[in-house]
């Protein structure tokens, strides 16, 4: 996932280390530009219509949450992480609808954190985006004709071999002659994560996770394994459906 971003501050020396951390621990963050100028920042971010914007607060032309505030009325809303030095701005970023508030100087930790929490707001919105078109029966195609299973009905995939068995919440069980990869395509949108090489699960399902096991218990009681290799996607992905 390629996060195109534009840093926004009247420091030189904020910027760079902004933007040598972005490179050291955000690897999905790109920058395309940076800026100490907020009105060449502004003509730029309506311009190239980032996915993010770091932005300084107080500065001399004009002040971030201005900044903000005119991009919007200019019909542009990029997501926007603020950076100050000034705790007392926060109560006014976040009237902006602001991602997340750092303060200077910014841990590596919660500047992870941030940019986790813009990708969890992200996901969440093209998930609501594809759900208002998505369609809530799947046909399973066999020998004998199809099943047609409501897709809210489906704990979750499980591969076994060139097959794909589905777990229903009845405890029926559909098998499909087809990889777990073309159902995995088929539900993109729909609620569904490849938690594992072998396992697609419906988040309604989802009742803990159990970091000893490495594994996801669905309401049903079953044990799906996690793989270490997706946790952290699982863990961004699941912070979409959470409060």
């Amino acid at each position: 996932m390629m996060i195109k971003t534009i840093l926004v501050d009247d420091e030189q020396d904020a910027l760079d280390i902004l933007e040598r951390d972005l490179a050291n621990y955000c690897p999905d963050v790109v920058v395309i530009k940076q800026f100490r100028s907020a009105i060449e920042a502004k003509a730029a971010i309506l311009e190239l219509r980032p996915d993010l914007v770091f932005l300084d607060i107080e500065m001399p032309e004009i002040k971030g949450i201005d900044l903000a505030k005119s991009l919007k009325d200019e019909g542009f809303s990029p997501a926007i992480i603020f950076v100050t030095a000034y705790p007392q701005f926060g109560a006014q970023a976040f009237e902006v609808d602001a991602v997340d508030f750092l303060l200077k100087p910014v841990e590596s930790d919660r500047l992870k954190q941030a940019v986790e929490k813009y990708m969890a707001h992200n996901l969440e919105s093209q998930i609501a985006e594809l759900n208002k078109k998505a369609p809530t029966y799947i046909r399973i195609s066999s020998q004998s004709g199809f099943d047609l299973l409501q897709i809210e009905d489906i704990c979750y995939l499980k591969a076994d071999g060139p097959i794909t068995r589905f777990y229903l919440v009845d405890k029926h069980t559909v098998a499909a002659g087809r990889n777990l990869g073309i159902f995995e395509k088929a539900l993109a949108g729909q609620g569904f994560f490849r938690v594992h090489n072998g396992y697609l699960v419906n988040y309604k399902f989802i009742r803990q996770y159990d970091n000893k096991e490495s594994c996801i218990v669905l309401s049903t009681g079953v044990k799906v394994p996690v793989a270490q290799q997706r946790l952290r996607d699982f863990l961004i992905w699941i912070d979409a459906f959470t409060a």
